[in-house]
């Protein structure tokens, strides 16, 4: 048989079984096209798609695409015929036959033809069978996502300086955008959520559908834009024309060809993306454009820049009518195979290829420095001198920046003595300022001392390197689509370049040693079983899980005597993230400092050491509140307004050798319920499973050691792991929380409930986080069981705030209940009491209590003081504390006293069995 007849045979025995004939050669592929998997054939990690559609057909981003043959061919390393004889093995196909009669070769091809035509059905009617499987999907999705939005502006436009555009919002902020096909129907539809991120809804019909941002009746021109940002800046640029968003760059084309079809007549123009690259890469955004516009003989306007930026960007960066100029001189028509640009100069703009002059005064970035070069013709021989003035020291301009308000440059340099580069985002306000010089001098780059060099300097900064917009954050975590470390470092692929301008005192602690195996086998070993350190790990892991989960941030505070674990347990829940010992904070400082760690640990873990040494119980009660309410202090600005807000969410532990309450009550204040179920007190339990080691102590020193050889590298590897599955990690977070809900009692206060949310987190956190401790999930479930019986225990089952009334009443009786409440129809020249506070009165057995008339003044400004005072007297009347009127109305009565009536609050104390303490 020839090699030939071989191949053609192959193919078609196996068209609609090459996950058969590929697993019979031992070759896996993923089961689904929507999958991602390593390359069989090249080891890439996780960009090899299998879509088959009958013949086997692949797609890596690393060693390209081909069918089934080709597959076979790139994994054993052979060439076509070889791969068929491989694929004819699995088929059962004897390709060593001799060569057929002519009769029998003819029949053969007929069979062949008929299998092909067969193979080629089935595949149609499952390709169909799909299509309808997929429109069903998407319709029943879209109907939901439609029924639960409601019109608004939405966040993402807005920064993208559009304003005035209605469109359908999900409950979370996303902006729900439909797309039409050819006949109008709705086939496909993408969310954008706030930060920029978009995705397709499951089941959509991509190819050739649009979203038309406004509907003239009979345009005369239609523009065709990537995104719906895009679309809707040239829509103000041509408002006349029809704008259309196609999505992205790949459906440009098939769009393009419907709106001919739709409209024969008008004058096509696609606005294009300029996807610029200075190291030569392909211009996507050009190309794709072009494409489309030859295939419809359209137009195309691109952003005259040379960075890589849309019609938008142009728009935000240059105002509309500059855009709108700019749109009209850019546009230019693709002719057969070549592309001639027409193109209008823009005055004050760069020519193709200007000539260099070489007289002409310029910059020079090397390897020695950067200098203002000044050329200059000697008079006895004629040769060019080039004078030389020192700018500074090697830096480079590698992009420009923005946050929510300001501008930035981008600028890298090398200082004496550091090991690794520099790069710092420098406001765009502060080049050529005493500011901003200021910062790069503090940064290790020597600049010149000269005003006027340093103004020649100033204009090159803002003038040269990359324009690539990189995304300026002030606080770390997750921005971007990635995760930020309080050192800076980057987990994760951003969506665009992403630097973090913050800064944290402990930055120096996030260092990496040894493995995230190597950790589990020491630190969460040895943990493993003592249910304080495994919480403790779990607010470690619950740190960047509360910023995908989108929940408050909150802290846990482990109490107990000295040397009994406390700095033990917290050093094994910071070792996932870097130094233990290094990346330790204190209670000791201001509750604004304090702030600014917070922001600079958002979505992090915060470890605060020993809340008694050293620290003023009033500034810990102010932080501690200010801590984990996520929102900084209100300040003004030196140019007017405000400067924006700090927010942050962080999780907390804290240790000491009293709890929170204890410690702020030495100070004579009393701790806010709400403080309470931010910080959660909780009795540290004690190490009871040593593992291989007889002692305490000998176990304490061996995590001492595993922790100081082996952290960092397990958190790393853990935001990682949250980064590729945040659904799975929303999905855990809210089952536990509707089990915890399940498990609180009803009747328990409020605040339990509240508080059994942050265990759901733990618990969630833990569950999850046995990809880097290898814990089972029961022991997960019992330790966090553990902590919340202990926190219980100390909390109480009723609410905090109506404990802290009723205890705060009964003091105030017990003080002063015989000192200053005078019994009723006393004679004051007989008993002369000093600040009275009211009449008491006891009844006529033992067994009656003793009623307190409360002068209201005394009531509301000393006994209920700190509370709402209607709030207070509610509560105690509720407790039984507080007798109401007859009446019904208000909660003071009156009493009979030296021949007048007087306005009284009657209180007394709680009976017996009510006041029994809460189990």
């Amino acid at each position: 048989m020839r090699n030939i007849d071989i191949i053609r045979e192959v193919t078609s025995a196996a068209a609609g079984k090459w996950p058969y004939v590929l697993a019979g050669l031992s070759i896996d592929v993923p089961d689904s096209s929507r999958r991602h998997a390593p390359c069989p054939a090249c080891g890439g990690k996780d960009r090899f798609r299998f879509d088959d559609n009958g013949r086997g057909s692949f797609i890596c981003n690393q060693c390209g695409a081909g069918d089934g043959l080709d597959l076979i061919k790139r994994v054993n390393n052979c060439d076509t015929t070889e791969a068929a004889h491989l694929a004819a093995d699995v088929l059962g196909i004897d390709y060593r036959a001799a060569e057929p009669a002519p009769d029998a070769a003819s029949q053969r091809q007929t069979q062949l033809a008929a299998d092909r035509q067969r193979h080629e059905q089935e595949r149609q009617k499952k390709a169909a069978e799909d299509a309808e499987q997929r429109r069903a999907t998407f319709s029943r999705l879209y109907a939901g996502m439609r029924q639960r939005a409601i019109q608004g502006e939405a966040e993402y436009l807005q920064s993208k300086g559009l304003t005035g555009f209605n469109y359908p919002l999900m409950p979370d902020g996303s902006l729900l955008l439909e797309l039409v096909d050819e006949s109008g129907a709705v086939a496909a539809a993408q969310t954008i959520t706030p930060h920029g991120e978009k995705r397709l809804l499951t089941g959509s019909a991509k190819r050739g559908a649009y979203h038309a941002v406004n509907a003239p009746e009979s345009p005369q021109s239609v523009l065709i834009a990537e995104g719906l940002a895009t679309a809707l800046s040239v829509h103000l640029m041509r408002p006349d024309a029809l704008a259309v968003a196609a999505i992205d760059a790949g459906n440009l084309l098939p769009v393009a060809e419907v709106m001919r079809r739709k409209y024969p007549q008008a004058q096509i123009i696609i606005a294009a993306d300029n996807d610029h690259h200075q190291n030569g890469e392909a211009n996507t955004g050009r190309e794709a454009a072009e494409k489309a516009a030859l295939s419809v003989a359209g137009w195309v306007a691109l952003p005259p820049t040379d960075y890589k930026a849309d019609w938008n960007d142009h728009h935000q960066q240059n105002g509309l009518e500059v855009a709108t100029a700019a749109f009209n001189d850019s546009m230019y028509q693709i002719q057969g195979e070549a592309v001639k640009p027409r193109l209008q100069a823009i005055e004050g703009g760069k020519t193709d290829h200007p000539e260099k002059d070489p007289l002409k005064p310029h910059i020079e970035s090397r390897k020695d420095g950067v200098f203002w070069v000044t050329p200059k013709v000697d008079k006895e021989s004629g040769e060019i001198i080039n004078a030389e003035s020192w700018l500074c020291s090697p830096l480079e301009v590698i992009g420009t920046g923005r946050d929510d308000k300001d501008q930035y440059l981008i600028i890298s340099w090398l200082a004496f003595g550091a090991g690794i580069r520099t790069t710092a985002a420098i406001p765009l306000a502060d080049i050529g300022e005493r500011e901003g010089w200021r910062t790069l001098k503090a940064g290790g780059v020597n600049v010149t001392t000269k005003n006027s060099l340093r103004a020649i300097l100033a204009d090159w900064l803002q003038r040269s390197g990359s324009r690539e917009l990189w995304r300026v954050a002030h606080a770390t975590g997750w921005q971007c689509g990635a995760y930020i470390m309080p050192d800076g470092e980057i987990i994760g692929t951003p969506q665009r370049p992403v630097l973090f301008s913050g800064r944290s005192s402990a930055a120096a602690g996030y260092t990496v040693a040894g493995t995230p195996e190597s950790w589990l086998n020491s630190v969460a070993r040895l943990a493993y079983g003592n249910y304080a350190m495994m919480t403790g790990i779990a607010a470690a892991l619950a740190a960047p899980l509360i910023g995908v989960a989108d929940r408050d941030g909150f802290g846990i505070h482990f109490y107990e005597q000295s040397s009994a674990g406390k700095t033990t347990t917290q050093n094994v829940a910071s070792s996932l993230y870097g130094n233990p010992d290094a990346l330790r904070l204190t209670w000791y400082g201001t509750a604004l400092g304090l702030i600014n760690e917070a922001a600079a640990h958002n979505d992090g873990l915060m470890p605060l050491d020993e809340v008694g040494q050293g620290a003023d119980p009033i500034s810990v009660s102010q932080s501690a509140y200010a801590l984990f309410n996520g929102v900084g202090k209100l300040q003004g600005a030196k140019e007017g307004g405000n400067r924006d807000l700090k927010r942050w969410r962080t999780v907390a532990i804290s240790t000491g050798e009293m709890d929170l309450e204890t410690f702020i009550a030495t100070a004579g204040r009393k701790t806010k319920a709400g403080q309470l179920v931010r910080l959660l007190n909780i009795p540290l339990s004690k190490a009871v499973r040593f593992h291989e080691h007889q002692t305490g102590k000998d176990h304490a020193d061996a995590l001492k050691d595993a922790y100081q050889h082996h952290h960092g590298a397990a958190g790393r590897e853990w935001i990682r792991w949250l980064s590729d599955h945040q659904q799975q990690a929303i999905d855990a977070v809210r089952e536990c929380e509707a089990r915890w809900r399940s498990l609180i009692p009803a009747d328990y206060g409020e605040q339990v409930h509240r508080v059994g949310a942050r265990f759901a987190i733990l618990e969630a956190a833990l569950l999850l986080g046995g990809v880097v401790t290898g814990w089972d999930a029961q022991t997960c479930r019992d330790a966090i069981q553990h902590t919340y019986n202990a926190w219980l225990k100390e909390f109480g089952t009723g609410n905090k705030e109506h404990q802290q009334i009723i205890e705060q009443t009964e003091a105030f009786l017990n003080a002063y209940g015989l000192s200053r409440f005078a019994p009723l129809g006393y004679d004051p020249r007989d008993l002369p009491i000093r600040d009275l506070a009211g009449y008491r009165k006891k009844g006529n057995h033992d067994g009656d209590p003793i009623i307190f008339y409360t002068f209201p003044a005394t009531f509301e400004q000393e006994i209920a003081r700190g509370f709402n005072v209607r709030q207070f007297a509610e509560v105690l009347k509720n407790a039984g504390m507080l007798t109401p009127p007859t009446s019904g109305r208000g909660y003071q009565g009156r009493v009979r006293e030296g021949g007048r009536q007087i306005r009284v609050y009657v209180l007394n104390f709680m009976d017996e069995e009510s006041s029994q303490p809460e189990e």
